[in-house]
């Protein structure tokens, strides 16, 4: 092989590297500094994104000769490849997605024979070379491993693929056109530490840059913020940790309105100590910011800083002496069309979209960012738990060795301590200076040993002031003794609220808890956010929850085009091992399109709330969920009034109550009069960010029952019945009612002389499994859910005073199996034109809990309209419906489908009392339901969407399915979370299913 083989060395982690130095960008003056925001606009910033030339190389061990030197590369044909980028969605190698499984055989630290490679070669023009000035290389992101040469002469070595690496080119450069030579492997003995769950991408997948510096500079410094215990004085402490050939520096400091609070001279030698009197605070709330500019002469340096506290104490996270919650979510790098490559917009668009569905923290997961990203975090405002990139996850998945009993296997292996507690330090040492990390976390899922042990108590050397976190602790050997003293929060993942009462709650705690991990959002899901909010209020110890995850990770096939994505996720690339669509797990769709549980997310969380209200009197006692500012300074206060049919009539401006931090304030609000109170069934208190039109948040007030009733006058004609050897035949007084003979269910509605059904309905107790079924489905397909039938035992025909009443005893059963239900169906079909079921079920327990049960109409194409009362606007189910509120809502069929990329029961909206169905024929059928039903409408099976495997491949039907179901099971997150909680499981003993309907 013509390189050195760092890439299988586990003493060789970095070669010629500089020493890691605290992240900022140099500039040429003062002016530039303060007036630039973004570091490209640095004279000393020389970008090196663009076209470069690039030849992909199968196996690096067959590389017959030394191309990246000059005198051998024109033997190569080149392509062009943008950097940054994934050379995977260039067409050159596997494109994977894997989960825990190693994409590679397990055999550290050695990698397979077969190892691509992808030599980058691009120019660099130097007008002029200054003596007293040092060039250094900076690359942000190669996966894996990569090695460097500049004019042929070697200059290095690295890995990490998320880190931060320097290299002085110095000596290498001249006058002129320079040629830079990158190859970056697939694989490397880092492999092994960096197996997230994501697609396995290549390549220079982060930004590239030369920057100058001059002889004379700052190459490291440090700032802490300590406060008065008031928090009316603090003190900004900055030390110089390297330097060269200068002695002192000039600085300012300014508040975050632009004002030079202080400037001066000091000395390299001596800490900086900057007294701030009443200084403005940085929360995620308010993220005001001071500016630091520091001068040498020569170079100069821009830092913002918030002036903020963290600390542990009763076991619970202070910020600014306020006890806190994370309310956060797990971020990958993800974008359909560029893989691991994210711009700044994208980056800040979801920051940005995160504070609208009520977000304060996000956990890097699983890796660092850039320092780009935690500069938007500062300034826009969050919390973040920052982590490094470790994760060994592979190891559970090893043939016959105890999967998660084998967790600890590289954790407790000395050979890797020092890649541990390098990455560690990388993760860290450039971040240190941002006020938005609040935490530093050690990875993930690698379990727990010594050489975690070593990289966390590097981490405590490193920062004393922010707590550390690793959630693998759980899985240390507790035959061994290890020091938790650098574990300061016990973290896990995806227990239940049971789970975690039984634990950490039962007794009192000695640190905090934290979810670093929960409520799996994947497909049609979560179902089970309300629970751990609700658990997490009752705990001050339990300081916070990160969603998995924000965004599905998908490929765009019709990336760069512009026509409609085309997602594809593990297995459809022809790899192996994958993870199917596990990767599909986001609260976002990966084009950023909100998926309905993120609403869920921004309604439990909401800033806002009605604690209690007394209408009569006109007053409402609100509850504030904020940490730091009054409500009046953060939201737009709007109510909607509805009337009594649900439908909304007006909407009033209100003054915002100014209540304070975690407090409740009784109100007045007259928002009607006594009289006009008569025509209002419920108001919808809103809140909008301020001055805005986002919203993060509502509470309805029903001040009146809706009474569901038909609205077509009644018109008696006595209803008469015909038996054939397959049906019951009964008239209506436009037409006639179809009861079949064989399962008690309606076979056709004729009106007018025309036929609504385009087949006969059914029972049915089957959905398209959604995701957070993964696990259930095994036992619904065992039980042959989905190929049930009805089978009426006995039938008999009564003539009443009001009408026809038809009964049937019957059961639902499948091929092999016993009954799974027991069902006594009603129906009575009055001389008005109403018809009434009623149906009284038994299930026999022995079988699993029931996706759900109803009744399936499959309608005429023409039959494309539907109006309800009932929850809405978005999607519902037992478990998830917080963001909904009962009012009238109508939308053509196609309205009533959420796309899931991943095709799946959606759609279905429950609490209904009332439902018309209409055609474009001005048809109509209405269903009333007391109790409440729910009900789906699609231009999809249920047979389609349990068979397709993606969005793009389901095919609109020309039949319009009607499902008026008595219930379904919650959606819950058990795709990688606990079991649905039993009171949202469909698991009855018995159950009575009622509900009406006239044509």
């Amino acid at each position: 092989m013509l390189i050195p083989n760092y890439f299988e060395d586990l003493k060789t982690l970095h070669v010629n590297t500089l020493p890691r130095r605290n992240y900022f960008i140099s500039y040429g003056s003062v002016e530039e500094a303060r007036e630039s925001k973004n570091r490209r606009d640095s004279n000393r910033y020389q970008d090196l994104n663009g076209d470069w030339n690039f030849h992909y190389f199968p196996n690096v061990r067959l590389i017959e000769s030394p191309y990246w030197l000059q005198e051998y590369a024109e033997k190569l044909s080149y392509d062009t490849m943008t950097v940054p980028s994934c050379w995977q969605l260039s067409g050159y190698g596997q494109i994977m997605y894997s989960n825990t499984e190693y994409p590679i055989p397990y055999d550290p630290p050695y990698v397979p024979y077969e190892n691509p490679a992808g030599l980058y070669r691009r120019k660099i023009e130097i007008n002029e070379l200054d003596p007293e000035t040092d060039y250094h290389l900076n690359f942000e992101g190669v996966d894996s491993v990569f090695y460097v040469w500049v004019n042929d002469q070697f200059i290095g070595y690295s890995q990490i693929a998320h880190s931060n690496t320097e290299f002085d080119i110095s000596d290498a450069l001249q006058t002129g056109t320079n040629d830079l030579v990158v190859l970056a492997l697939k694989w490397s003995d880092g492999t092994y530490l960096e197996d997230q769950d994501k697609f396995r991408y290549s390549g220079i997948f982060r930004d590239v840059y030369l920057l100058t510096r001059k002889n004379k500079r700052i190459n490291h410094f440090t700032i802490n913020i300590s406060l008065e215990e008031d928090l009316n004085q603090a003190e900004i402490t900055l030390a110089i940790k390297e330097s060269q050939n200068i002695t002192s520096y000039s600085y300012q400091l300014s508040d975050p309105s632009g004002k030079i609070v202080t400037q001066s001279q000091a000395s390299i030698d001596q800490p900086l100590r900057l007294e701030v009197e009443n200084p403005k605070l940085w929360n995620a709330e308010t993220p005001n910011l001071y500016e630091l500019i520091l001068d040498t002469g020569e170079e100069v340096y821009r830092q913002e800083i918030g002036i903020r506290t963290v600390e542990i104490k009763n076991n619970q996270l202070y910020v600014n002496h306020q006890s806190i919650k994370l309310i956060g979510v797990n971020h990958h790098d993800t974008h359909p069309e560029t893989g691991a490559t994210v711009t700044l917009e994208n980056q800040l668009n979801d920051l940005l979209l995160m504070k609208q569905y009520n977000f304060n923290a996000v956990r890097t997961a699983h890796y660092p960012k850039t320092a780009e990203f935690y500069e938007l975090c500062d300034r826009v405002g969050f919390y973040v738990m920052s982590e490094a990139d470790v994760e060994c996850h592979g190891v559970v998945d090893l043939y016959g060795v105890g999967g998660n009993d084998n967790y600890n296997l590289i954790a407790d292996d000395p050979h890797f301590e020092a890649a541990f507690v390098d990455r560690m330090d990388s993760s860290m040492v450039p971040f240190m200076n941002y006020s938005s990390i609040i935490m530093w976390s050690g990875g993930n899922e690698s379990g727990y040993g010594s050489s975690i042990e070593a990289m966390l108590k590097h981490a405590r050397d490193l920062d004393e002031t922010r707590p550390l976190h690793y959630e693998a602790y759980w899985y240390r050997d507790r035959t061994k003794e290890f020091d938790d003293q650098y574990i300061d929060m016990w973290s896990r993942m995806y227990p239940s609220v049971e789970e975690i009462e039984a634990i950490y709650f039962s007794e009192p705690l000695d640190r905090p808890f934290i979810l670093c991990e929960y409520v799996h959002a994947m497909g049609n899901g979560p179902g089970d956010i309300y629970e751990y909010a609700q658990c997490m209020a009752r705990h001050p110890e339990f300081i916070g929850s990160f969603v998995w995850e924000w965004a599905d990770h998908s490929v765009n096939l019709n990336r760069r085009t512009d026509k409609e994505p085309v997602y594809r996720y593990g297995g459809d690339f022809g790899e192996f091992p994958h993870a199917g669509n596990f990767c599909m797990d986001g609260l976002m769709y990966p084009d950023r399109t909100p998926h309905t549980g993120v609403y869920e997310h921004r309604q439990i969380f909401r800033p806002l709330r009605v604690a209690s209200h007394n209408i009569d009197k006109g007053v409402f006692t609100f509850a504030s969920s904020y940490d730091f500012i009054t409500t009046d300074k953060a939201l737009t206060l709007k109510v909607e009034v509805y009337d009594l049919e649900g439908k909304i009539v007006d909407t009033l401006d209100l003054p915002t109550p100014v209540i304070n931090p975690q407090e409740k304030k009784t109100v007045p609000i007259h928002i009607f009069s006594p009289e006009e109170k008569k025509q209002v069934r419920g108001i919808r208190f809103v809140y909008y960010k301020k001055d805005s039109e986002i919203e993060l948040g509502a509470d309805f007030i029903e001040l009146k029952h809706y009474q569901s009733k038909f609205d077509h006058s009644d018109t008696t004609q006595p209803v008469t019945y015909k038996e054939t050897l397959e049906n019951f035949e009964v008239s209506l007084p436009n037409g006639s009612l179809v009861i079949n003979k064989g399962n008690g269910a309606i076979a056709q509605i004729i009106s007018n002389g025309k036929e609504l059904l385009e087949k006969p309905g059914d029972w049915t107790i089957w959905r398209a499994p959604v995701d957070n079924d993964r696990r259930i489905k095994y036992e619904w397909y065992q039980a042959n859910y989905n190929r049930t039938a009805t089978r009426v035992h006995e039938y008999h025909v009564e003539e009443t005073e009001t009408g026809i009443k038809l009964t049937f005893d019957a059961v639902l059963n499948s091929v092999a199996r016993q009954n799974i239900l027991h069902m006594k169906i009603v129906w009575r079909i009055k001389n008005n034109g109403e018809i009434d079921l009623s149906l009284h079920g038994e299930k026999d327990g022995i079988f699993p809990f029931l996706p759900r049960f109803g009744l399936c109409l499959p309608l005429k194409e023409v039959f494309n309209h539907a109006s309800y009362f009932g929850n809405g606007p978005y999607e519902s189910y037992p478990d998830k419906y917080h963001a909904n509120y009962l009012a009238y809502f109508e939308g053509d069929i196609s309205d009533f489908y959420e796309p899931y990329v991943t095709p799946q029961e959606n759609g279905s909206h429950n609490g209904v009392r009332k439902l018309t169905i209409r055609s474009d024929k001005e048809s109509e059928i209405e269903f009333i339901s007391e109790k409440g039903m729910s009900f789906n409408f699609s231009q999809y099976s249920t047979q389609q969407l349990t068979e397709v495997t993606h969005r793009d491949l389901l095919e609109v039907e020309p039949i319009s399915y009607l499902h008026i179901d008595y219930q379904q099971s919650g959606m819950g997150s058990n795709a990688c979370g606990p079991a649905l909680y039993e009171k949202y499981q469909l698991d009855p003993v018995s159950f009575t299913f009622d509900f009406s309907f006239k044509i």
